[in-house]
């Protein structure tokens, strides 16, 4: 529990007995050489519900602002020791970002001396000789002003308070995801993975481990929300995709555990679309699955596949409803990529997404055997140049020649 500040002790109120009562607007500071004025300022204060202070010049002013912080200052311009325009410039530079009205006393009518007011920090004026009815006009405005200000500032705090937290939480979602996600991921050479992160760090899944057989299992996931919203389903999904992959457990078995796990763990708006795919041992087959995820690409010598998605993402329904691996003949020379719809939905300047500008030609243009990725993010650069993403992205291109994927020299 934490203790109550002490309240710093007041300057003693202005000797004169006009400010006996204590008023609930503040504490209003009066700087004026000419002790009639202040009296008859501080009179008029006091009954407009102000407590008082006095400063007989701007050097004294100064050392009660320091001391006391008033909430609003009535200052004179011309004054011995130091005048009212360099003991503003001082004062506001005391208040920082909280907002002390200061009001110039003036009876004088040159606008260029009005100017050198304002200029100095000074936010309105009262004429001499003082009136009751403009005095509380003048209050009025300024509390207003200053009511603003004091929201607005509050606000700001939150609002900095709030992106604090936020960074704090994808600081810590990021090492969370490096350590414990991508920690037992397998080095797998001849792969080609780019991943941009919309924020800090890249949200996507992808998770890759070899199969007892010497096969090849990979699972590129894209969860709804970022960061710690990610890491949370990210964490069981990566431990039950590398225990029961070690294990030798199948592709559905994985899936209907997977989906399990994530229905029981996340909320109702919470699921991860998903790519399963496994190569087979000897290389001449690739099982795959898509729930949700955008078409996958395999280049074969002859034709471009489509992998299109078949079932729903993991973790919106508590059983997969036949989850069905499909299985594809593999060649030499065969390349698979895959996508998350982060590159899919990229947005150029004039709001057109990438897959309804470069991307099909580029996959049209794709040549069996040569891999596409440099191109195609060549292309995805220019298509964002100028413009901020909102998704995390993720790409990975795959060479399907088992060889290659577990020889350390393959490219």
């Amino acid at each position: 529990m934490s203790l109550p500040l002490p309240v710093p002790a007041r300057a003693p109120v202005s000797p004169d007995p006009i400010g006996a009562d204590a008023g609930e607007r503040g504490l209003a500071l009066i700087v004026d050489d000419e002790a009639s004025n202040r009296r008859l300022l501080g009179s008029m204060l006091v009954k407009e519900g102000f407590r008082t202070l006095e400063a007989s010049n701007g050097r004294e002013a100064l050392e009660i602002f320091e001391r006391e912080r008033p909430d609003i200052v009535f200052m004179d311009v011309l004054m011995p020791e130091m005048d009212g325009l360099e003991s503003t410039c001082h004062i506001k530079r005391l208040a920082g970002d909280d907002f002390v009205p200061v009001i110039f006393l003036t009876a004088v009518k040159d606008e260029q001396c009005l100017l050198r007011c304002i200029e100095a920090g000074g936010d309105d004026f009262l004429a001499k000789p003082f009136t009751l009815t403009r005095l509380r006009a003048r209050v009025l405005a300024m509390e207003r002003v200053r009511d603003l200000q004091r929201a607005l500032a509050a606000k700001q705090r939150l609002l900095t308070t709030l992106l604090e937290r936020d960074q704090e939480e994808k600081q810590l979602a990021e090492r969370v995801w490096s350590q414990a996600v991508k920690h037992y991921n397998a080095h797998v050479p001849g792969i080609e993975l780019v991943e941009r992160p919309a924020t800090l760090f890249n949200g996507d899944l992808v998770l890759m481990h070899y199969l007892p057989d010497g096969g090849l299992r990979i699972l590129l996931g894209d969860f709804t929300g970022h960061g710690l919203a990610a890491t949370v389903g990210a964490l069981p999904v990566a431990d039950t995709f590398h225990a029961m992959t070690t294990k030798g457990f199948d592709d559905v078995a994985l899936l209907t555990e997977i989906n399990h796990k994530l229905y029981r763990l996340l909320p109702t708006e919470r699921f991860m679309a998903a790519y399963l795919i496994s190569i087979s041992g000897r290389g001449d087959t690739l099982s795959w699955w898509n729930g949700g995820m955008p078409a996958a690409h395999l280049r074969t010598a002859t034709d471009l596949v489509e992998l299109s998605s078949h079932g729903l993402p993991l973790g919106i329904l508590p059983d997969l409803h036949d989850p069905v691996m499909r299985r594809v003949d593999l060649s030499a020379g065969d390349r698979l990529l895959l996508m998350s719809d982060g590159l899919f939905e990229a947005l150029d300047r004039q709001g057109r997404m990438f897959v309804d500008t470069g991307l099909r030609g580029l996959l049209e243009g794709w040549q069996p055997g040569t891999p596409i990725l440099p191109s195609l993010m060549e292309a995805f650069d220019a298509h964002c140049a100028g413009t901020e993403q909102t998704d995390d992205v993720a790409v990975m291109e795959i060479p399907l020649d088992i060889t290659v994927l577990h020889d350390p020299s393959g490219t």
